[in-house]
């Protein structure tokens, strides 16, 4: 059977559905975005800092070396939070760019 609604009158169907949200749902939306963003950046550095003490701390119960790997450990752990939040920042940035070109592309159309 043949598609009843054809490619060019679905992709108007799906801007006119877009057309009509309300402006509110859109910055609410947008809000819980950043606000979810914000979350997981938090809760990659803190695992960062959690799993180098753990990590440390393990070290030197194991080698009997109180506070140095704990210490080296943690900094390590921070650093490497700091690089996985600052990579997922910029992935996240990139991706609303894009999404940014695609409205301007679709409102140009």
């Amino acid at each position: 059977m043949t598609d009843p609604m054809p490619n060019k009158l679905k992709d108007f169907d799906e801007k006119l559905k877009r057309a009509k949200k309300p402006k509110q749902v859109k910055e609410k939306s947008e809000h819980n975005q950043a606000m979810s963003n914000a979350y997981k950046y938090a809760t990659e550095l803190l695992a960062g800092f959690a799993i180098g003490a753990v990590m440390g701390w393990s070290l030197d119960k194991w080698l009997e070396t109180k506070p140095l790997f704990m210490i080296m450990f943690i900094f390590l752990g921070a650093a490497a939070g700091i690089f996985n939040v600052v990579k997922s920042s910029k992935r996240d940035y990139e991706a609303q760019l894009k999404a940014e070109q695609d409205a301007k592309n679709d409102q140009a159309e």
